[in-house]
């Protein structure tokens, strides 16, 4: 190899080693940001390690229905990095150009009106735009971060983070008829806003009814015709924002109560 040679190996070595770290900040302490290229908009994610727990309306769950039952043991065998927050819109019109929210209150606000396909497509183009790949979760994955994940508080409650319902979410009660800028209310342990209330999120799996027999990286029905949502909204009363409740949409059906957040799985 040349003396030129050499250095145009070094420089070009050199540039790749900036763009990672510029891409990728933090991951020694189970968090990792990473930013759009060319724009000053990223992902904060938090690690999520494997683990097993029980899926479904566990008794401190109070849930009568039976759309979150029967409860059953589920084993994730892979960590995976959650989103903090859900995408926001600064962050959708960064990754696709536009902004289709019908709260188009500003960057910090929750995405809205994307159907599940919209959403899909979102994590496709993140992927391409930073080389790491996103994902929706899987409605397991979303459950078992929404409880704390390897950081599960031994007391489970009711919402995401508390049993106190206002600490945590956005709901009918106290929204005040629209949506809030991410991140304004108690995480839960793991440093995840917002799974209780604000948007519904999307979640990977066709919807079904649960089975009582222990899962492992359970991906949902097969197929359906409806694609799960969780979480509850800032449209919808306390019940729908138990950390176990399910609820259904058409993958190309949008509302303004309806949003996402993603995983990176590597």
């Amino acid at each position: 190899m040349t003396y030129k040679g050499l250095i145009l190996l070094l420089v070009t070595a050199a540039i790749v080693a900036g763009l990672a770290s510029f891409t990728m900040r933090g991951e020694e302490d189970g968090t990792l940001s990473v930013v759009i290229p060319g724009t000053d908009f990223k992902v904060d994610l938090v690690l999520v390690r494997a683990g097993t727990f029980t899926m479904g309306a566990t008794p401190e769950q109070a849930d009568k229905t039976n759309y979150a039952k029967p409860v059953h043991q589920v084993t994730l065998t892979q960590d995976y990095y959650m989103a903090t927050t859900e995408v926001t819109q600064g962050l959708y019109r960064a990754v696709m150009g536009e902004n289709p929210s019908r709260y188009a209150y500003g960057d910090d606000y929750p995405v809205d009106g994307v159907s599940y396909l919209d959403a899909l497509r979102f994590c496709e183009r993140l992927t391409e735009l930073t080389g790491r790949r996103f994902s929706l979760p899987t409605e397991a994955q979303w459950e078992y971060a929404a409880r704390g994940g390897h950081k599960a508080p031994k007391q489970q409650t009711p919402y995401v983070g508390s049993a106190n319902i206002g600490s945590v979410c956005w709901y009918d009660h106290n929204a005040g008829a629209k949506p809030h800028p991410v991140a304004q209310k108690q995480p839960n342990t793991l440093g995840i806003y917002d799974m209780s209330g604000n948007v519904w999120e999307w979640c990977l799996d066709w919807y079904d009814d649960y089975t009582s027999a222990p899962q492992t990286d359970p991906t949902g029905a097969p197929g359906g015709a409806m694609r799960v949502s969780r979480g509850g909204s800032w449209c919808n009363g306390s019940r729908f924002a138990r950390t176990s409740n399910r609820d259904s949409s058409f993958p190309n059906s949008s509302n303004d109560c309806l949003g996402f957040r993603v995983v990176l799985l590597d």
